[in-house]
C-alpha cells in the first residue's frame, strides 16, 4: 500500500526494496506513520505534552531504525544513509539520478546483468564491475566529476574515500552527490 506513493516520490526504480524506499524519502513506514498521526491527534487534544509527543516521534524513529537495520536488503542504501534520525531531520531533493545513488539501483551494468538486461557486468573503462560503488569512487568516465565532488567534500571536513553517510553531512555535500549522480548518469558516452 506504501510502496506506489514512496516511487512517485523518490522516482526510484521499481526494484529498489520498500525499506530504501521509506529510507531515502525520510518517510516512516505505514504502521509507523499512523502511530505518529494518533499522537499527533493526541498532542493537538492537549492529551500528551509536546515533550510526550516528541519522546514518542524518537522512539517511532528508533523503532524505524531497528526495522531498517535487521532488513537484508539495501545494504548500499545503509551506507549512504545510515542514521534515519538525521534523514528525517534533513529535507533532500529526490530526483532520477540521486536516487540510483542512493539506492544502488539503476543504470549501472552490474545491477541491469543481475535482471539480465546487460550482457556483461563490467563497466566500460575495463576496470572490473559497473557498480554504484565503482561509478561513485573509481571509473574513470566520471573522473571530472569525481574531482569536483571530491574538493567539495574534503572543503566540507568529509573523508575521501566517503565514510557512511558522509553525503548528508551538509547541504552542500548533498546537493553536490546531486549534481554527480545527475552528470555522471546523463552525460554517459558508452550507450
Amino acid at each position: 500500500m506504501q510502496r506506489a506513493p514512496l516511487l512517485a516520490i523518490t522516482s526510484a526504480y521499481r526494484m529498489a526494496s520498500t525499506n530504501c524506499l521509506s529510507a531515502v524519502a525520510g518517510v516512516l513506514p505505514l504502521d509507523l506513520e499512523v502511530r505518529r498521526l494518533v499522537m499527533n491527534r493526541k498532542l493537538r487534544k492537549g492529551e500528551v505534552t509536546s515533550q510526550e509527543y516528541e519522546n514518542a516521534i524518537a522512539r517511532l524513529i528508533e523503532e524505524w531504525q531497528d526495522r531498517y537495520d535487521a532488513m537484508d536488503k539495501g545494504e548500499w542504501t545503509k551506507f549512504m544513509i545510515p542514521d534515519l534520525a538525521r534523514r528525517v531531520e534533513i529535507p533532500l531533493k529526490l530526483d532520477h539520478y540521486t536516487t540510483q545513488f542512493l539506492t544502488g539501483h539503476g543504470d549501472f551494468n552490474s545491477k541491469l546483468y543481475s535482471f539480465k538486461l546487460q550482457q556483461s557486468p563490467n563497466c566500460s573503462c575495463g576496470n572490473g564491475a559497473e557498480t554504484v560503488r565503482h561509478v561513485l569512487l573509481a571509473c574513470t568516465r566520471t573522473r571530472d566529476f569525481r574531482e569536483k565532488l571530491k574538493t567539495v567534500m574534503t572543503e566540507e571536513g568529509a573523508a575521501w574515500p566517503p565514510d557512511s553517510g558522509a553525503f548528508l553531512r551538509t547541504r552542500r555535500t548533498y546537493e553536490t552527490l546531486r549534481k554527480f549522480s545527475k552528470d555522471s548518469l546523463q552525460n554517459r558516452t558508452d550507450r
